[in-house]
């Protein structure tokens, strides 16, 4: 007599559902662990740059004093970007020429260039040929470091010219590669 019975149906029924239930568990918790595994990995990247952005908002009046210290500083060095490149060049030309004429030095020629890019500010050249006595040339170049905005100076030849009545000095001829710096519009 054969005692083995065939399973229900409904048995197997109940088995495959079972397994089915087993099975979305196993995937629904392994999907879970790596949303939470992908959420800590980008916590971890965000967290550095949370706590930097926290301190900068902390010390934003400081950030600001700084800010407002670093403009006055630049405004000794360069012009603003308010006004037209050859304006400036021409301004500053002008207030070199004043300078040398002040200290009783001849100018031969001068001339301001168009301006050019130098690491994010606009350079305007200018070259100055002057003529006169050592002394106001010295005088002059004392006072052209003075001027704010600063005047830089790229290169200065000078040459000497004798001549004229013995024992008088003789005449310095200078020639001065100047630039200015202005501030680009943005």
């Amino acid at each position: 007599m054969n005692t083995s019975r065939a399973p229900r149906p409904e048995l197997l029924w109940l088995l495959a559902a079972g397994a089915l239930l087993l099975a979305l568990l196993a995937w629904s918790s392994w999907f879970v662990v790596s949303r939470h595994q992908q959420a800590a990995a980008q916590l971890a990247a965000i967290d550095p740059r949370y706590a930097r952005l926290t301190g900068l908002i902390q010390h934003k009046d400081e950030f600001a004093q700084m800010s407002q210290a670093v403009q006055a500083n630049l405004q000794q060095f360069v012009y603003p970007a308010g006004q037209d490149a050859g304006q400036v060049g021409n301004n500053a030309l002008q207030r070199v020429r004043e300078l040398a004429t002040a200290r009783d030095l001849r100018i031969s020629s001068s001339q301001a260039a168009a301006p050019r890019d130098e690491h994010g500010f606009d350079r305007i050249g200018l070259v100055l040929r002057i003529e006169g006595q050592w002394p106001q040339l010295v005088g002059f170049l004392r006072e052209l470091v003075q001027q704010r905005p600063a005047i830089y100076t790229t290169n200065m030849q000078l040459a000497v010219q004798f001549g004229g009545m013995p024992g008088t000095s003789p005449v310095v001829l200078a020639q001065l590669d100047l630039y200015v710096l202005q501030e680009r519009r943005p």
